[in-house]
Formats: structure tokens, C-alpha cells, sequence
């Protein structure tokens, strides 16, 4: 007998998690995520800062806790190519979702 893999998820979830992205987007926030995120919002350690090079394709910096860390750490890294750096977080769906704040790679003061 052959073993399926089961999706734990019901359309009540499904349901549930649109409602809650609707709610947010009408507030200004972005889709996907429980909480407004700021520069010292915990990531719980889940925070992956990526660099993206503008002829495509991308390089993992660093995991991180807060967009502040990955602030700083993409201050000090130094790119072999044009590119962007991007905060990759896990969202209410547990799927990873970019979070929307710049990180520019600029040290803050």
C-alpha cells in the first residue's frame, strides 16, 4: 500500500489567510504577513537577506534576524555585480515573501 502525502491545509485556512491579506492591504500593509514589519521587527531568525544581480540569478548574504541586521550586513558585503539586495521573510502562509523595505546597503547613523 502506497503512502500519499496529505495537505494538513482546509479551504477554511485558505479562507481565513485571503480575508486577512484583504484586511491588510486595505490598511496599507503588505499581503502575506500578520504584522506591519519595521526595522526592528523580529524575524524570529527566519530572515534571509539575498542579493539580486541585475543580469539575473542571485547569491545568498546571510540569514537575519531583524531588516536592521540585514542592513548592516549588506552595508559590509561586497558584490561582484550590479544588483539589489532583497529581505526574504516567512509569511502567513509559511511561504517566503519579500518583505517590503529597502535595504540599500547604507549604513545608518
Amino acid at each position: 500500500m502506497q503512502r500519499t502525502k496529505r495537505d494538513h491545509r482546509t479551504p477554511s485556512d485558505e479562507g481565513f489567510a485571503a480575508a486577512r491579506a484583504d484586511a491588510l492591504a486595505a490598511k496599507g500593509q503588505k499581503p502575506g504577513f500578520a504584522i506591519a514589519i519595521g526595522p526592528d521587527t523580529d524575524l524570529r531568525g527566519e530572515g534571509l537577506l539575498i542579493y539580486e544581480y541585475a543580469s539575473g540569478g542571485y547569491a545568498p548574504v546571510a540569514a537575519v534576524s531583524t531588516p536592521n541586521e540585514a542592513q548592516e550586513i549588506a552595508a559590509s558585503y561586497q558584490p561582484e555585480a550590479a544588483g539589489t539586495f532583497k529581505l526574504w521573510a516567512r509569511g502567513i502562509l509559511g511561504r517566503y515573501l519579500i518583505v517590503p523595505i529597502q535595504i540599500d546597503g547604507k549604513r545608518r547613523v
